[in-house]
Order: C-alpha cells, then sequence, then structure tokens
C-alpha cells in the first residue's frame, strides 16, 4: 500500500511540473505576443511617416519633372510603396517603374528600405535591386531619406540613357532633306509639315531653305 502511495504522489508531482511548465511557456508566448504587437505598432507607425513623408513626396518631385509619369500609391498598391511608372515616349522609348518600399522581417525587430527599377526593353546595364535593412530601433529618418535620394538619383542615371543610347534612338533617326545630315528628330532644331508628311532639320537656316522651296530637297532620301 506504501509503495501505491509513493507512486500516486510521484504521478501527481510529475503532472504538477508539467502543468507548471505549460503554464510557463503560455506566459512567455504571451509576452513575446505582447512585445511583437509593441513592436510591430510602432513599425507600422514608422512606416506609415515614411510613405508619407519621405517617399512619396519624393516620388511626386520625380514624377512631376515628366509627362509620361504616373505615380502609384496607396489603395493601388501596397500600404508602404509607391511606383512612379513612366510611358513609353519618342523620347524615352521604353517602359519604366521605380518601386520605393518599406518592408519589416516576421519578427517586426528589423526594418528593410527596397529599391526596385525595370525598364523594357532593356539594352543596358543598370542597378535593377537593392536594399537596407535597419534594426526597428535605429532607424534615423533622415539617414532614410538620404538613402531614397541616393537611389532616386541612381534612377535617373539610368533612365535618361534612354535619350542617348543607340538601341532605343534608332526609329528617332531621320535625314535633314536639305543638307543630308543624320539627325535625331527629338532633339531637331526645327521642323515643317509639307505634304502630309512631317521634315526635321538640324538648324532653322535649313527649315528656312526648305519651307522656301522644298520640291527642290524632295529628291533627298529621308
Amino acid at each position: 500500500m506504501n509503495d501505491l502511495i509513493e507512486l500516486e504522489r510521484r504521478i501527481a508531482e510529475k503532472l504538477a511540473a508539467q502543468q507548471m511548465q505549460a503554464t510557463e511557456h503560455y506566459n512567455h508566448q504571451h509576452e513575446k505576443m505582447r512585445e511583437w504587437e509593441e513592436r510591430h505598432e510602432c513599425y507600422t507607425a514608422l512606416a506609415d511617416r515614411i510613405v508619407a513623408d519621405i517617399i512619396r513626396p519624393r516620388l511626386q518631385t520625380l514624377a512631376g519633372k515628366f509627362d509620361n509619369a504616373e505615380l502609384l500609391c496607396g489603395d493601388q498598391l501596397g500600404r508602404h510603396q509607391c511606383i512612379a511608372a513612366f510611358k513609353h515616349t519618342p523620347r524615352y522609348p521604353a517602359t519604366a517603374k521605380l518601386e520605393l518600399a518599406i518592408t519589416r522581417d516576421g519578427s517586426a525587430e528589423n526594418v528593410s528600405l527596397l529599391y526596385n527599377l525595370s525598364i523594357l526593353p532593356v539594352f543596358f546595364q543598370f542597378e535593377s535591386q537593392d536594399q537596407i535593412t535597419i534594426p526597428l530601433v535605429r532607424v534615423n529618418e533622415r539617414k532614410v531619406a538620404e538613402w531614397f535620394d541616393e537611389k532616386i538619383m541612381n534612377f535617373l542615371d539610368a533612365y535618361l540613357q534612354l535619350a542617348t543610347v543607340d538601341q532605343y534612338q534608332t526609329e528617332n533617326e531621320v535625314t535633314d532633306p536639305v543638307c543630308g545630315m543624320r539627325i535625331n528628330k527629338v532633339f531637331a532644331a526645327a521642323q515643317t509639315d509639307y505634304q502630309g508628311r512631317t521634315f526635321f532639320f538640324c538648324v532653322p537656316e535649313c527649315r528656312a531653305k526648305f519651307v522656301a522651296d522644298p520640291d527642290r530637297y524632295l529628291g533627298v532620301a529621308i
């Protein structure tokens, strides 16, 4: 009988220890969840502020310099990302999308700043992706702004090449009908319409000669 009582006591101790372990685990998990919620709340407020005060106004400034640019933010995308989308034009004959965003890791302990750029078609090398990860408690918003400023300038270095790289400008090459010089019609000094066609000129003087006697020059290959 004494052996049975002792066994029962040992079983009870084992079960009590297991219950205590389960309670401690629950309390630990509950505390971890509370800490995660606090970090997530802190991250959300930070990310909202960075989008509103840094990302969006910078992309608005950039897009405002181009007639072919459109800014996408908010409901059109994720809460913490913005895209400046650039349509194909004669001067910039490719489509481009510049994305700036902020995100976090699963534990909400680290923040990542994201840069993504696509240009289609592609005829040269450029920086298409970059990111930097910072501990949430060490985010310096001035440094964040500087990082995004650098990425926007990197984008401009790439995008402006569309106006100079030969593969993009082939369709823009025309011949001045007066002097026979090959020029880029986007940057032509002058132009005029005649008999349903548009003619481009390297200098205004060539246009003046053409307008004075267009039939004289229509035999030149265009």
